[in-house]
């Protein structure tokens, strides 16, 4: 899937890029919104280690896909499936839903905004980042 790997068809190797991408964003929504509100004290500190598991697994995700496909597309793919693949646990309203209240009681929810965020944007920006790299050689 690589240019390594000499594919003479470039849409053959395009639909092998973005299929690539496909099971990691299952499981980067599945774990994401699964264990976003999880934390953790330590030292009388509490730790949002849902959301840093869940970020780190995201740029784990990222690196993972540019070493095998050494290609952008898989990333944008990434960053899309996870909105759409997020939808049915968001309910109604930003950050609303049965597994991402917006808002318990008058509390507001910003681990369920912040998720989103992570899921969404850490993708986008590492395609952006790979294209401003690109772009100053």
């Amino acid at each position: 899937m690589s240019p390594a790997a000499g594919s003479s068809d470039p849409l053959t190797e395009r639909l092998g890029q973005g299929a690539v991408a496909i099971l990691p964003a299952i499981i980067s929504v599945l774990l994401m919104i699964t264990t976003h509100r999880l934390r953790v004290e330590l030292g009388g500190v509490e730790l949002p280690v849902g959301l840093l598991l869940g970020a780190a697994y995201q740029v784990l995700t990222c690196v993972f896909l540019w070493a095998v496909t050494a290609s952008r597309l898989p990333l944008v793919i990434l960053g899309g499936l996870w909105g759409l693949l997020s939808m049915p646990f968001l309910g109604n309203g930003v950050g609303g839903g049965v597994l991402m209240p917006g808002a318990l009681g008058e509390q507001p929810q910003y681990s369920g905004w912040i998720v989103q965020l992570l899921g969404v944007g850490i993708p986008f920006l590492a395609a952006g980042l790979l294209s401003l790299r690109r772009r100053g050689r």
